[in-house]
């Protein structure tokens, strides 16, 4: 699909009222190939589009987020510091295997940049365990190396096998045992990780967009930077983009928040 098929449905989406766009695809990051476009021309379209306040990126591949992309976000007032980026492995060995077209000092080189320009964004990583001929001394190089970068989340899957690919003839499958205790480990990491962000947050100020979910009294919203918000609930919030300061983290893992008095 072309940019000016895009914006054309960015705009149609803006006419409703709705504030808030995610963008994603199978391959975010090779957008344009098929029409001699780009995913960088896609953005600074998208950056004009009237009535649409915030856009997310969904997963795109550590060699396909580039310093342009990168620096673009940092600087854009639309386009929010929340970025979903596939690992997968911590081993080269592992993502050769993947046949990933990237290694792990690509990735780290890239959560370095974001981190240098965005410090407080919010960082979700997809990891897969069990991948076949992984061996604990494979999978202790991902935790270690998912230990260094501290992402904000980590999106954690077993392998399966699926039809029709290499990966189904490997040798080297991981016992189910295994693939259950790598699982644990890193879900705990990720929980500790995810913490350790909102705890990072507490004091700061941001915008929410609310939600018109309710839920004991309470409602719920996101930052720019994927933090998730509950207070008192308000019907005349709902859809809106309001700023709040954060003030601790609920016995539901939610960061609480006060609305500021600039808000009508």
């Amino acid at each position: 699909m072309p940019v000016a098929n895009i914006v054309e449905q960015a705009n149609e989406i803006a006419s409703k009222g709705i504030k808030e766009i995610i963008i994603t695809g199978v391959n975010t990051g090779d957008f344009g190939k098929s029409t001699g476009e780009s995913f960088l021309g896609l953005i600074n379209e998208l950056e004009t589009v009237d009535g649409i306040e915030r856009y997310r990126i969904s997963s795109i591949e550590p060699n396909l987020i580039t310093d342009e992309v990168i620096e673009f976000c940092a600087k854009s007032s639309r386009f929010l510091p929340h970025f979903h980026i596939p690992l997968q492995s911590g081993s080269n060995q592992i993502l050769g295997l993947m046949r990933r077209r990237y290694q792990r000092e690509l990735f780290a080189e890239r959560i370095s940049k974001i981190k240098s320009l965005i410090p407080n964004a919010f960082i979700g990583i997809d990891v897969i365990v069990g991948f076949p001929g992984e061996t604990e001394e494979n999978f202790n190089e991902t935790y270690t190396f998912l230990q260094s970068q501290q992402p904000s989340f980590l999106h954690i899957f077993p392998y399966s096998e699926r039809p029709n690919t290499p990966a189904i003839n490997f040798d080297g499958k991981v016992k189910s045992i295994d693939v259950k205790n790598r699982l644990n480990r890193l879900s705990e990491l990720s929980e500790n990780l995810h913490r350790q962000f909102y705890q990072m947050n507490i004091g700061r100020s941001e915008k929410v967009l609310f939600e018109s979910t309710r839920k004991g009294g309470l409602m719920f919203g996101y930052t720019g930077n994927y933090i998730k918000i509950e207070t008192t609930y308000n019907k005349s919030l709902v859809g809106k983009i309001v700023d709040v300061k954060m003030t601790g983290i609920s016995p539901d893992g939610n960061m609480m928040a006060e609305l500021a008095n600039n808000n009508n």
